[in-house]
């Protein structure tokens, strides 16, 4: 073990003792532990998951990050390709290369779908991103192929170049929100600069149609003040990043995004927002000496999801959200640290109608800069009564108001709060819902109500996988079920994109690889009860036979597999022995295997036969403990598989049997390897003992440590206190 590592545990110890949590009374401000999931499993081993490379299984950086479903076909947009899949199996029902018609010699300069967009007359919009010279074009959901001409495309020489569509392949906008009346909302960039993103706005435009309700055009309203105040430009890379779909609500549209404060002149400090507009924005007027295409009705707040403490810590950085379906009031959002800080991520809840009080509620002031260079301060009084948010008439302002709204009235000195029970309005700000380290979330979907009001919520990652959480009922804890690696030919690329199918029963995962049919549960992939229990899954239960997705059977999702009433259910096996490798070519290897099981007391818990059976090989032999208490006993075996003299593989069944009831099967494999010994030379041995005792003293630091915490917390039981 090298020094560096030597160090790396060291420092790990001590980022570990730094994050266990102080100690609470009420769960609003409880931090739900940092969770560590368990190794995650492969997306080959989990039952029902599917995966498909596209139209061209060879072609490396397909980026899949656009997902749609229109009509019972998920369409996709990647990397020169547009295609549809049936959802029940992924099948390939159609698809059209469409490459870029410029240079495409650099590596990111083909033609990325960004847009699939559903339209009338079984006919859809997409937009691509054509090397930096963006179009849209309308096709035949029957036949892809059939394309509408021309294009609507960017036209760099115009007067005014500008396009709503992305220009490049990782450009941050929203999706669209489309209106009946063909009124399209975006974040977006409007325009290049030397090449490079510029203009930031959220943009109101109208899809323009001929007689044959054929898009031909896309015309740009209004757009938000080119202005610091209103959508920072400063910092790289280029601000603001929008994230998500715009969402409509009571007449307005509420935009999500992070970007450099202004509200910081003296350093850069990232923020996450929540920006509003009206729907019914009909910009200033021609009148005034300030542009009348602008949105008036613009204005933002910052978004905190904060984990409360002495020194609060805040995840500025938000990467997707996503609205509840059973309540529309209720926005979850997820945030990550960036690199090259430690990876950490959080997921946060708000609600809507909160925001639309917080932009509503006059006591809530607006904060502005008199002069550049000067402290940011609250507006005594606001610019015009009632608030441009009421979605009043915008178009009879006289040049001084609209000054002074454009000037004094788009940011808000308050804070939109994260909300631990978001399920109603009302309540104090909370921790984040769920916290972990290591990983840099990146999407997030839910499914809501799954079993007593539990939402679960599935989580995409930097890291190429997806994970399953929820909280506990009191919401006091926060639980990851599982987490399923979407590693594919030892590749792990970023999860770009999620898409939730109720009538599917799965997720849909758009990455660089590929697109994964993720299922809410595969519960049939835990044989025992003990397994079916023990993943503590809201899918999951056990109906005396099987693990099934069902509402009728047995379920503990507060403490797993170990709250059970045997009485009833017979065998309960607490530990089974994991699968080891026997090397052959290490004398002396000991192998030592651990059963632990439980019964009704007089029903005499025993192996059956006396035997520990493995195929082809010999028996092994075992050594029984027994103990009983409180109407249980209990069997515990020690299984010793090193002197076995095998040298092939061994398949190994213990069975539990009984008085008056069914027998239990616990099955393990012993794995050979006849590769050469590794030898160590005695300074190598030296620096194992010497990581293994700076290990020893971390322990006990920790529990030291620990126990000062609970001590100064008044717990008696000071484990709660751990991380």
């Amino acid at each position: 073990m090298s020094v560096a590592h030597r160090v790396s545990w060291l420092v790990l110890g001590i980022l570990l003792v730094c994050q266990v949590p102080a100690c609470y009374s009420q769960n609003e401000n409880v931090l739900r532990k940092g969770i560590i999931p368990d190794p995650p499993c492969k997306w080959t081993d989990v039952s029902g998951l599917l995966m498909t490379y596209g139209p061209n299984p060879s072609a490396e950086g397909k980026y899949y990050r656009t997902l749609e479903f229109i009509d019972g076909q998920l369409f996709v947009g990647g990397k020169a390709q547009l295609f549809a899949v049936d959802p029940a199996n992924l099948d390939m029902l159609d698809s059209v290369s469409i490459p870029t018609t410029g240079s495409s010699l650099c590596e990111f300069c083909d033609n990325y779908i960004r847009v699939i967009q559903p339209l009338t007359n079984n006919t859809l919009l997409e937009c691509g991103t054509n090397n930096k010279v963006p179009y849209c074009q309308q096709r035949s959901m029957g036949n892809l192929s059939v394309a509408s001409t021309p294009r609507i495309q960017y036209d760099p020489s115009s007067s005014s170049p500008t396009f709503v569509a992305p220009f490049t392949y990782n450009q941050n906008s929203t999706g669209w929100f489309l209106t009946k009346d063909l009124e399209l909302f975006v974040g977006t960039n409007l325009e290049l600069s030397a090449g490079e993103l510029s203009r930031p706005a959220i943009v109101k435009s109208v899809l323009q149609s001929d007689s044959s309700q054929n898009v031909v055009g896309v015309e740009v309203q209004l757009r938000t003040k080119d202005d610091e105040s209103v959508l920072s430009k400063e910092g790289g890379p280029p601000n603001p990043q929008f994230v998500g779909d715009p969402i409509s609500y009571n007449g307005r549209v509420y935009f999500f995004f992070r970007e450099i404060a202004v509200e910081f002149i003296s350093e850069s400090l990232v923020y996450s927002r929540v920006a509003v507009v009206c729907q019914n924005d009909t910009g200033g007027t021609p009148d005034t000496d300030l542009n009348e295409n602008n949105i008036a009705t613009f204005v933002k707040a910052r978004l905190t999801c904060s984990i409360d403490g002495a020194i609060p810590y805040d995840y500025n950085e938000i990467h997707d959200i996503y609205q509840s379906t059973d309540d529309v009031n209720v926005v979850f959002a997820i945030f990550a640290t960036r690199a090259p800080v430690v990876a950490s991520s959080a997921v946060c809840a708000y609600r809507l109608d909160e925001i639309e009080a917080l932009f509503l509620n006059t006591e809530n002031k607006f904060t502005f800069q008199e002069n550049n260079g000067e402290i940011w301060k609250d507006l005594a009084t606001d610019p015009i009564t009632p608030r441009l948010v009421t979605c009043q008439n915008t178009d009879s302002f006289s040049s001084t108001t609209a000054r002074n709204i454009l000037s004094q009235g788009q940011i808000m000195s308050v804070s939109a709060e994260n909300k631990l029970h978001y399920e109603t309005a009302g309540g104090a700000q909370s921790n984040p819902l769920l916290v972990i380290d290591g990983e840099r979330f990146s999407q997030i979907v839910v499914d809501e109500n799954v079993v007593n009001s539990i939402d679960v919520m599935f989580i995409g990652t930097e890291n190429g996988a997806v994970l399953k959480a929820y909280l506990n009922a009191n919401r006091s804890e926060a639980k990851v079920v599982e987490e399923i690696s979407l590693d594919t030919d030892g590749r792990k690329t970023p999860v770009l994109t999620m898409l939730l199918s109720d009538s599917d029963q799965a997720v849909f995962v758009g990455t660089d690889i590929g697109v994964y049919k993720v299922p809410f549960q595969h519960c049939q992939d835990s044989p025992s009860r003990m397994d079916c229990l023990g993943t503590e899954d809201p899918y999951c239960r056990w109906n005396g036979t099987s693990c099934v997705n069902s509402d009728v059977g047995e379920q503990d999702l507060e403490t797993g597999a170990d709250n059970t009433e045997p009485s009833i259910l017979g065998i309960t096996v607490h530990l089974t022995p994991n699968s080891p490798t026997r090397y052959l070519n290490v004398p002396n290897q000991p192998i030592n295997l651990y059963l632990f099981a439980e019964a009704p007391t007089g029903q005499n818990l025993r192996v059956a036969n006396d035997e520990v059976q493995c195929t082809p090989c010999a028996s092994l032999p075992y050594t029984e403990y027994r103990a009983s208490s409180s109407g249980k006993e209990f069997l515990s075996l020690l299984i010793d598989g090193s002197n076995s003299a095998e040298t092939t593989n061994c398949s190994c069944t213990v069975v539990l049997a009984i008085d008056g009831g069914s027998n239990s099967s616990v099955n393990f494999d012993l794995t050979v390897d006849n590769s050469a010994a590794v030898s160590a030379n005695d300074d190598e041995i030296s620096d194992l003992e010497i990581f293994d005792n700076e290990i020893r003293r971390y322990k006990k630091t920790l529990q030291n440590w620990q126990t000062q915490v609970g001590e100064s917390c008044g717990l008696t039981d000071v484990q709660l206190c751990q991380p």
